[in-house]
């Protein structure tokens, strides 16, 4: 009589069992998931619309940070669903096309304790393409980006720096580290995104305008791009990545995008 009671103890155990690996296996795949790469300089903005996005939907938004020239190949190799640029994109980039988020400016930083406050793109041209120190100024130096950035890539177009960099001049990978070099350093000079400012770096003028909100929105302010979402041709999205897709295209993410510095294009 008792190897009735002990069959059916085990057939609820392996029941009780495969119900909790069920639920278990649910939890971890709750949420669509969604993957945009690319330009460091996005990404501080795609961050606060990820965030703000997940909170009323049921979907895993992934941002990985890298380079625009990163988010343009992860995109044309369809490792993303889809990537981000802080350039235009090119002739030469081909299966992809670009969609504008929002415009930005290029600041020109130096250590927040330097005195100076105002430079001429001559100057800057001359320190970056040949390594000449800025007369009259303690900049000696200049840190700029690799050649993956699209920072960089727009940086050069607008200044007309066709020939590359000094060989003296620092090529950092990401917006933050140009930051932290800049705050280690006395007498160098360095660009990043308007939009990643912070109070650990100052702002100094170009040709008399400084880089502010409304002087780039004017285009008083001569260094400023686009950023682009890059989409693959001929793809179709998954829901989760259009609708993350539509919602940063929309006003209530220009909002959003305004409240944080950039300048929308709505």
């Amino acid at each position: 009589m008792k190897r009735p009671v002990k069959i059916l103890t085990c057939v609820m155990c392996v029941a009780v069992f495969a119900a909790s690996m069920f639920a278990f296996a649910g939890c971890g795949n709750r949420g669509e998931a969604v993957i945009v790469s690319g330009s460091s300089s996005v990404t501080p903005i795609m961050e606060k619309l990820a965030a703000e996005y997940e909170k009323t939907h049921d979907v895993r938004i992934t941002i990985n940070m890298s380079s625009s020239g990163a988010g343009i190949s992860d995109t044309q190799n369809d490792l993303n669903d889809f990537g981000m640029s802080s350039r235009g994109l090119k002739d030469g980039e081909t299966g992809i096309s670009g969609a504008t988020l929002c415009m930005d400016g290029i600041a020109l930083i130096v250590n927040k304790d330097c005195s100076v406050a105002n430079v001429s793109k001559a100057d800057v041209k001359a320190l970056y393409e040949k390594g000449t120190a800025i007369a009259g100024t303690p900049i000696t130096a200049a840190i700029g980006r690799d050649a993956s950035s699209g920072t960089r890539t727009a940086f050069d177009e607008l200044l007309k720096i066709e020939n590359g960099y000094a060989a003296d001049v620092a090529a950092l990978a990401e917006t933050g580290n140009v930051i932290e070099a800049i705050k280690g350093s006395a007498n160098s000079l360095g660009y990043i995104s308007y939009g990643s400012l912070t109070s650990a770096v100052k702002a100094v003028s170009l040709d008399n305008v400084a880089c502010t909100y409304e002087n780039i929105i004017s285009g008083a302010y001569a260094l400023q791009r686009p950023f682009v979402i890059v989409l693959k041709d001929g793809k179709k999205l998954s829901a989760a990545a259009q609708g993350f897709y539509d919602y940063i295209m929309s006003e209530q993410a220009q909002a959003i995008i305004s409240a944080n510095g950039y300048i929308s294009v709505k």
